[in-house]
């Protein structure tokens, strides 16, 4: 029974690739194309849309958030990752009209802070801001 298991599992990562089977493929960051800019609520849970551009081979998109630097000079990092099982050889990138989003808590102390997204396509960091006051919710590209 054993070795039946071992020889499916073996099948199964030779046929559909390491992330139909369980495993986790390495990440990478996709292409961007654009970050929304938004206004929240000090405290108030904000969803950033960001429109990714991945090519055929990335998958699984998903953020990470880094508040580190928001009390001390303002910036949040948003940082989307895409699983990458294969090559990209011949896989150009094609634009999501669906975007991910980055959610976090916005800082408790009113103000504006500026959204970094960066883009490896361009080797460039894309800009927008988050103002933190008082009412509700709201993002857009």
């Amino acid at each position: 029974m054993r070795l039946r298991r071992i020889i499916a599992i073996g099948a199964c990562a030779a046929a559909v690739g390491l992330s139909a089977c369980g495993e986790k493929c390495p990440t990478e960051t996709p292409r961007v194309d654009a970050l929304a800019g938004c206004t929240a609520a000090p405290g108030s849970t904000v969803t950033v849309p960001l429109r990714l551009c991945p090519t055929c081979n990335q998958t699984a998109a998903s953020c990470d958030v880094d508040m580190s630097q928001a009390t001390t000079s303002g910036v949040i990092q948003l940082d989307p990752v895409v699983e990458a099982c294969e090559s990209a050889n011949s896989c150009p990138p094609g634009c999501d009209l669906n975007a991910i989003n980055c959610t976090f808590a916005a800082p408790s102390q009113p103000g504006t802070y500026q959204l970094l997204v960066y883009n490896p396509a361009t080797n460039t960091t894309i800009p927008n801001t988050l103002v933190v006051a008082s009412g509700p919710t709201s993002c857009a590209f």
